[in-house]
């Protein structure tokens, strides 16, 4: 007889229990998987956008403070400029270093002020976030009032009028000159309030005088201005040399726009669009627009003709990339062998393909401005 201790009595797994045991096993794993993924997928997604939200706070921030204290004088000169800059180049300076492969589009895909495309939904239409400012979005200029020590020179904490200037720039990172990555830089430029050079410092003067669209922002020399120096007339155009990243505000910006309103009593919002506009304020979409205020605000609406008085309000629209998104379009643009191909879902268009990488991977932030300025 067997010892009852002996252990033959016991029963063992049969193979269909293994099996059952190992089904549950795998489809638990499953869940966990899924589970994990979609954790981690919530995660970056949710850290993407808390990036993408910083950037745009840090701009919209500065340039309410810039904007609410704008100032103006009614001399005849530009006291506030803007310009939409569409086309493969980007901006007037050169500085836009087209993407080799699959740049950023300078045809209507890029350019639509008006918000009027055809996939856009009616109830979208004509909206602020879903307008699209050209190539390299607008150039905004203007002249503030600077907080604290703007000058070398003594006094050294002086406020004192500043001329400003807002663009996006794409360039060659400084660690990756060969485009294998790039970056979508908000530059904000500033130019100094006085002169540094000699031994009489004239605080309150501009070193190329009360005009944003004079030669002397565009062109500079180490004998003029003191064109080698971060802050000088040179520097509101051509922010740093190409490798100076100084003045960036922000990283990641592919889009930034404007509307800008004067008040108008006769205008059911008690607003007047002046830009992007026609004469009778009415959305335009011109890809050679802009906008040059140097009329007094005074100016009755039937004299502004093609010039505007300074504007009075400012929606300002911006488009951030999310981390994830930068990755994207920096590989779709990337130079690589072989190139690659375009999905399906884009119906074989590059062009509709970079815009629809954009549009799902950033976000869109409006803010609306109130400018103070009284002509000096």
């Amino acid at each position: 007889m067997a010892d009852a201790g002996d252990g033959f009595g016991q029963k063992a797994f049969t193979v269909l229990e293994l099996l059952v045991a190992a089904g549950i096993t795998a489809i638990l794993a499953g869940f966990i998987f899924v589970i994990i993924r979609n954790v981690s997928t919530t995660w970056t997604g949710a850290t993407g956008r808390l990036g993408a939200d910083a950037q745009a706070r840090l701009v919209l921030d500065q340039l309410t403070v810039d904007l609410q204290s704008a100032l103006f004088r009614d001399d005849g000169n530009v006291w506030f400029a803007v310009d939409v800059l569409n086309g493969a180049t980007g901006n007037a300076t050169n500085l836009w270093q087209s993407a080799v492969r699959n740049p950023k589009p300078t045809s209507g895909l890029s350019l639509d002020m008006t918000a009027t495309r055809a996939d856009l939904r009616p109830e979208d239409r004509g909206k602020l976030e879903q307008t699209r400012y050209g190539t390299a979005g607008i150039w905004l200029r203007f002249f503030t009032t600077s907080r604290g020590a703007n000058i070398a020179a003594t006094p050294a904490s002086i406020s004192a009028p500043v001329a400003v200037g807002y663009q996006i720039i794409r360039r060659f990172t400084a660690t990756n000159p060969l485009n294998l990555n790039t970056a979508y830089l908000l530059h904000r430029a500033e130019v100094r309030p006085a002169a540094t050079t000699g031994t009489s410092p004239r605080p309150g003067v501009l070193e190329s005088g009360y005009n944003i669209t004079s030669a002397a922002y565009t062109t500079s020399t180490v004998s003029t201005n003191n064109g080698a120096t971060t802050g000088d007339p040179r520097s509101i155009q051509v922010p740093g040399s190409a490798r100076n990243l100084d003045s960036v505000l922000a990283d990641n910006v592919i889009d930034f726009g404007v509307r800008a309103y004067v008040r108008d009593v006769a205008q059911p919002s008690g607003l007047r669009l002046v830009f992007p506009a026609t004469a009778t304020g009415t959305l335009s979409n011109a890809g050679n627009a802009r906008l040059r205020s140097v009329l007094p605000s005074n100016t009755p609406v039937d004299q502004w003709g093609t010039v505007h008085p300074f504007p009075e309000v400012l929606d300002v629209m911006l488009r951030v990339l999310t981390d994830d998104g930068a990755a994207k379009i920096a590989n779709l643009e990337k130079n690589q062998t072989p190139p690659l191909i375009v999905p399906q879902k884009y119906n074989a268009n590059a062009q509709q393909w970079w815009w629809g990488v954009a549009v799902e991977n950033s976000r869109v932030y409006t803010r609306r401005i109130v400018l103070n300025a009284k002509p000096l």
